[in-house]
């Protein structure tokens, strides 16, 4: 039982931490990369349509 509360205990600091500290530098790149990647297949996927549409009719 004692673990069970230590390892809590542990746990809630690292969470402090976490949110004290904010992103970690080494995180903004990644999240950028998503956010390209993630509008490159947004506009991919529209320009697709779009152009379907326009030669299929």
């Amino acid at each position: 039982m004692t673990s069970l509360v230590q390892k809590a205990i542990e746990e809630e600091h690292h969470l402090e931490e976490i949110a004290r500290d904010g992103y970690a530098p080494a995180t903004l790149p990644i999240v950028l990369a998503g956010i390209v990647l993630a509008l490159t297949g947004i506009v991919g996927l529209a320009l697709g349509i779009t152009l379907a549409v326009y030669y299929l009719t």
